[in-house]
């Protein structure tokens, strides 16, 4: 009699989440900005940055405060990260140059807290376990991802020694289409997904990076494609979106999913609309993925997609019923769930 009541609550959880309908409404931001980086701290706090040196920021889930630096006009903050109201980190993507920005102050001003400018740098995102510790990571150097930490809330960072990190494959690299390639997950544990190559793999540390494994997944192989964004509901299921963006229509792929932790990875029952470049859950079980293609949906941990609409975004954010979009030109659009 217990096991049939649990199954049938769980039914009725994912019903009741399947009636409500994702919300999409654009909304005019007066900057100009490639916006990839998105963070939701509540409902209320969210923060975004992108190029030409734009950073917003919102404490009511409404009005937007715009911060931006002339002399960040050659960066690109693929990735950011809000610890409350006042205080973020950005981070820089691009050939040969990573700058990282902390703000205590609410977004007036920023102070350079790491910065790396050795060939081959380019990063792809980062993520952290607390308000304290955290861990970044770029493209491979010397065949291997460099990977540095924080324990100190992202004031300072140090390169990461790992014990034995797996040597990768030829061409295989990361993504910092949406600064979510990297998720940390718990107290300990972090997931890393790449492609570019002959496999798509996600490499996992469950100690703060000091000993690493690396697995095969079913994503879409081969140049330009792979992991291009993941995302964890729980320390079990997780979900990966990309696929190729030189060939966004298809869905071959596109998207995969683990009920192991990460153990083993497989294709879920109705795939999202072709490329995907970010995927966010609500803390409630609901999963919005987006990119070249628009905006789809997920009420069952990733196993079945439903599209949204075809309006084309980089980055998605969820918490509770409501979220953000952002993408080119400063474009942003409001989610709800009702």
């Amino acid at each position: 009699m217990k096991s049939k009541l649990t199954i049938a609550l769980i039914v009725l959880v994912f019903s009741s989440c399947s009636e409500k309908e994702l919300l999409v409404t654009p909304i005019e931001i007066d900057v100009e900005s490639s916006m990839r980086g998105l963070y939701s701290v509540d409902e209320q706090v969210t923060w975004v940055s992108g190029t030409n040196g734009v950073v917003l920021n919102t404490s009511n889930n409404k009005d937007w405060n715009t911060y931006q630096d002339t002399s960040w006009s050659n960066l690109d903050f693929r990735d950011i990260h809000a610890f409350n109201s006042k205080e973020a980190i950005i981070m820089s993507s691009g050939g040969n140059r990573c700058e990282i920005y902390k703000t205590i102050d609410g977004n007036k001003t920023w102070d350079l807290v790491y910065e790396n400018t050795s060939l081959g740098i380019f990063f792809d995102g980062m993520d952290f376990w607390d308000d304290k510790n955290g861990i970044a990571f770029s493209d491979p150097i010397n065949n291997h991802l460099l990977v540095i930490t924080t324990s100190d809330g992202g004031s300072s960072w140090k390169k990461l020694e790992a014990v034995d990190f797996p040597k990768m494959i030829r061409h295989e690299a990361g993504f910092a289409a949406s600064g979510t390639s990297i998720q940390c997950v718990g107290d300990s544990t972090v997931y890393i997904g790449t492609g570019g190559s002959k496999e798509a793999r996600i490499y996992v540390s469950r100690n703060r990076g000091k000993n690493w494994e690396v697995m095969s997944t079913p994503m879409r192989k081969g140049e330009a494609s792979g992991i291009y964004s993941l995302t964890f509901l729980d320390d079990k299921n997780g979900v990966l979106v990309g696929g190729n963006y030189l060939d966004s229509a298809s869905v071959e792929g596109n998207c995969a999913i683990t009920l192991d932790g990460g153990i083993s990875w497989g294709l879920p029952s109705t795939l999202p609309k072709g490329y995907m470049s970010c995927v966010t859950h609500n803390n409630e079980g609901v999963l919005v993925c987006t990119g070249r293609n628009g905006v789809d949906v997920s009420y069952d941990k990733g196993n079945n997609w439903k599209h949204v609409t075809d309006d084309a975004y980089y980055s998605c954010v969820m918490n509770g019923n409501s979220g953000w979009l952002t993408g080119r030109g400063g474009k942003m659009a409001k989610v709800v769930l009702k």
